[in-house]
């Protein structure tokens, strides 16, 4: 099954880019996009392979939802992905920071690893869009 793919350009060195991304991951992703909006607190991603990606709820506490297969400060970063999915069969998620000769930095993301164990999930995953749109008005801050 073929991966969910997007690209968006920002107007900052791919270090910061990736900084953007995993240092502060709670700060612009949309609460909509977790298990209770209400309760979301923050979310985070464990800089090293085998390191967690997370969220934090009011009630629940910390909530894993993948784990660190990849990672490389200013060039990529790939985990698995369990939010809204079967835990038994994540997805999984690579995002990498390209330098644009012009100036900037082009952002890959690919959501793949669908197979018949949560092929039923990936319609789920069609508001990339506007995550992404959050994650690049904070880096335009």
């Amino acid at each position: 099954m073929e991966p969910i793919r997007h690209q968006l350009v920002v107007a900052c060195t791919p270090v910061e880019a990736f900084d953007a991304w995993v240092d502060h991951l709670g700060q612009w992703w949309h609460p909509d996009y977790t298990p209770d909006p209400a309760g979301f607190r923050g979310a985070g991603i464990e800089p090293r392979v085998g390191g967690r990606v997370y969220l934090v709820d009011a009630t629940l506490g910390e909530v894993e939802w993948g784990r660190v297969l990849a990672i490389a400060r200013g060039a990529i970063v790939v985990h698995t992905s369990t939010l809204g999915q079967d835990a038994d069969h994540p997805s999984q998620l690579s995002v990498q920071f390209v330098p644009l000769d012009e100036g900037g930095t082009r952002v890959e993301l690919v959501h793949g690893g669908w197979d018949e164990g949560n092929a039923s999930f990936r319609d789920k995953f069609t508001e990339w869009p506007l995550i992404l749109d959050r994650y690049a008005a904070f880096v335009a801050r």
